[in-house]
């Protein structure tokens, strides 16, 4: 029996010998490619934060540009005016200048037709005195009738220059202000495009139905934080020092707001979103990028600022625990603090931040909760 253990024993110990060095580099193996994940994960998601933050950075750079471009386009629209008005000036003065001068060779015509003898052949002249003055006191007021008529043209003259100059004047500021807004366009162009560029990494960073859906989540849950936080800021000012009438108070708007822009419904309150569990909080409207959003009702603006998953973002308390959303914007008119409007143009659409596409998303929500937008906006004509 002994023998048998000893022999059993020289031919196990052996195998085991042999076996746990193997085991135990698999093992190593496998924690040493855990370790590579977990680095490549970590990476990952440092690298997406980087690119949030770049998106971010751009996108308000862009809303930036965007509404300095506005402003100029103003600008060169109030100059247009003004050139008009000086043009039809100048108009009317080279047609005072016009009658002046028919009126001077007029009579200078007459009085050479009529021949009137000089003042010094009246003077030698055998007539009495009393015609003699009476001819001087003639002379002297036709002399000085044309005298003033000849100041009225040159200060006509004069006058029509002095528009001329303005006139120029307001030519070069005019010049100047689109070659600033051609300067602007390029460095908006090159933004955009940086901003496709870290866009499509960063959607290439998210793919996946669940990476897409911990994202939304991760969205929606920072969007909520934000509402709680504003509204405990609203709850704490203090109320207007005006009483609000009743027919602007936004609890009877309800059927009656304005549309923030016109277009077609792309996405529907409480539809799903293409993923479990996830609906759409509020509706996406289509429109071309660039086209003006307005505010639906009278308000103050709380939050104007990018968003992850929302891209440029304006919020707007409307008083009453009610606030309206404009998200997917490329450009903001408005910053928060700004008393806006109903109608009031406070940014411009864009094709960034929800679903890659083109218009504007909208909410309304109570009391940080969120309510279906068409219960509350007027039909579409």
């Amino acid at each position: 029996m002994t023998r048998f253990i000893v022999l059993l024993l020289g031919i196990v110990l052996p195998f085991t010998l042999t076996a746990e060095p193997s085991s135990t580099k698999k093992l190593e193996a496998v924690r040493g490619e855990i370790s590579e994940l977990d680095k490549t994960i970590n990476l990952n998601k440092k690298t997406q934060a980087e690119l949030q933050q770049q998106l971010k950075k751009q996108s308000l750079k862009v809303s930036e540009i965007n509404r300095e471009l506005n402003q100029i386009k103003q600008s060169i629209a109030v100059k247009d005016d003004e050139l008009l008005n000086l043009q039809q000036e100048q108009g009317q003065t080279q047609q005072q200048q016009e009658q002046q001068l028919a009126a001077l060779n007029a009579q200078i015509r007459s009085a050479f037709i009529n021949s009137q003898p000089s003042y010094l052949k009246i003077l030698l002249s055998e007539q009495s005195p009393e015609r003699v003055s009476r001819s001087n006191t003639y002379y002297r007021y036709f002399h000085s009738a044309r005298q003033e008529q000849i100041k009225v043209l040159q200060a006509t003259l004069q006058n029509l220059t002095e528009q001329e100059k303005a006139i120029y004047a307001v030519k070069k500021n005019l010049g100047e202000l689109e070659a600033q807004q051609l300067a602007q366009q390029e460095a908006l162009k090159q933004q955009t495009a940086e901003r496709q560029k870290t866009l499509a990494a960063l959607n290439k960073k998210i793919s996946g139905q669940d990476a897409q859906l911990s994202a939304l989540k991760e969205e929606e849950k920072d969007l909520q934080a934000l509402l709680n936080s504003l509204a405990k800021k609203a709850a704490k000012r203090p109320p207007p020092a005006t009483s609000v009438k009743p027919n602007q108070r936004f609890s009877s708007l309800s059927g009656k707001l304005q549309w923030p822009l016109t277009g077609k419904i792309l996405a529907s309150y409480g539809s799903q979103r293409n993923l479990d569990k996830l609906n759409w909080k509020g509706i996406l409207i289509a429109s071309e990028k660039g086209t003006a959003v307005k505010a639906s009702a009278d308000g103050r603006i709380v939050f104007a600022d990018w968003m992850k998953g929302f891209g440029l973002l304006i919020i707007i308390d409307h008083g009453e625990q009610f606030m309206t959303l404009y998200g997917n914007n490329d450009s903001l008119l408005k910053t928060t603090g700004d008393t806006v409007k109903a109608g009031e143009a406070i940014a411009q659409s864009g094709d960034q931040g929800v679903r890659q596409t083109a218009g504007l998303y909208f909410e309304v929500r109570h009391k940080g909760s969120p309510t279906n937008p068409m219960q509350w906006l007027r039909k579409q004509g």
